[in-house]
């Protein structure tokens, strides 16, 4: 009888993150298991994030429908490290960038006139992205 071998790629080791656990609370550096990416998704290698004046916002619990514990941080620059199932546009190793506004579609009256603070469904990277 054969036998085969298979080798299994090691786990990646843990990201830190500086987290808040809950409304008021301070930064804690923590580690959390490096997530895979989702059907449609990539997964980042942040090198550089934005923290700023909305993210006291989320620090001290005033922003709306935030959970906890919370990774703070948007605008992010960093480099695709893995792709999702159905992900043709990017590739791993590309440099990318993600801004505050989410949510656009590009063709409804507020994206063609360049108002994305103003969408119906807008999401904000750091909050509901």
């Amino acid at each position: 009888m054969a036998t085969m071998r298979v080798a299994v790629a090691p786990k990646p080791a843990p990201m830190r993150a500086a987290q808040i656990s809950k409304p008021g609370a301070d930064f804690q550096i923590v580690e959390r298991e490096i997530p895979d990416p989702g059907p449609g998704q990539v997964r980042i290698r942040v090198q550089a994030c934005g923290v700023c004046h909305s993210d006291v916002l989320t620090k001290e619990g005033s922003w709306p429908g935030i959970q906890y514990p919370r990774v703070p941080g948007h605008e992010i620059a960093g480099v695709v490290d893995e792709v999702g199932d159905g992900v043709s546009a990017w590739k791993t190793g590309q440099r990318v960038g993600v801004g505050w506004h989410g949510g656009q579609d590009n063709t409804c009256r507020e994206c063609r006139r360049g108002e994305f603070s103003q969408l119906p469904e807008s999401e904000n990277s750091g909050h509901q992205l």
